[in-house]
């Protein structure tokens, strides 16, 4: 009679079995326990909870009541000591940013900063270029948007500069068209801003 050899055991079977439990629960545990990550997170998200406390910033569906903010600009190897140094100036370039939110280790420089606005009390949003303002803007607190069929200014260019009220000649030089220039600064929000508004006279 033949005799069937007896099959070896896979004795190496188990400890990779375990191993990959052990993977998948580890993974499983670290999105438990880190729901939202800068990094992974795009331009256009929303998001919820307080910015001040970052563990309780999580991912949020835009629309839903619970959405507090959206991502409207991100930046990548950033530091926290330099965020705190310009004060947040790298969002400037996004227009509707209201604050912004910084996940990174200390002291190192490959953080991720996400420029966000604020969609529950946004600030006041700077003028955009074609916009056209009333009679007198230029001594005005606040800039109210006007008609351009009835207004005294059209923006022509807008432009950042920390020295307007210094020295202003620096500004809107490469605008020749440009017959006055005003500073405009965010009033409300967390994140401050300032802007020069080049204009053009409609009525000149």
């Amino acid at each position: 009679m033949e005799q069937i050899a007896p099959q070896k055991k896979r004795t190496w079977l188990k400890p990779v079995i375990r191993l990959g439990i052990f993977a998948v629960v580890a993974v499983i545990a670290f999105f438990v326990a880190n729901p939202f990550t800068a990094s992974s997170t795009e331009v256009g998200a929303c998001l919820k909870g307080n910015i001040d406390n970052a563990d309780s910033v999580k991912n949020a569906d835009c629309g839903t009541p619970d959405a507090n903010f959206k991502v409207v600009g991100k930046q990548e190897n950033k530091s926290e000591i330099g965020l705190k140094l310009s004060g947040g100036t790298e969002c400037d370039d996004y227009p509707t940013t209201d604050a912004y939110f910084f996940q990174g280790k200390k002291g190192a420089n490959d953080g991720t900063l996400l420029c966000l606005e604020d969609l529950k009390n946004p600030g006041e949003r700077a003028p955009a270029v074609g916009d056209c303002l009333p009679d007198g803007v230029v001594d005005a607190k606040k800039l109210t948007k006007e008609d351009c069929a009835t207004a005294r200014y059209k923006v022509l260019a807008i432009e950042k500069s920390a020295t307007f009220l210094v020295d202003g000649s620096t500004v809107c030089t490469q605008v020749p068209s440009t017959d006055e220039k005003i500073q405009w600064q965010r009033s409300g929000g967390t994140l401050p801003q300032s802007r020069v508004l080049c204009l053009d006279d409609l009525k000149k």
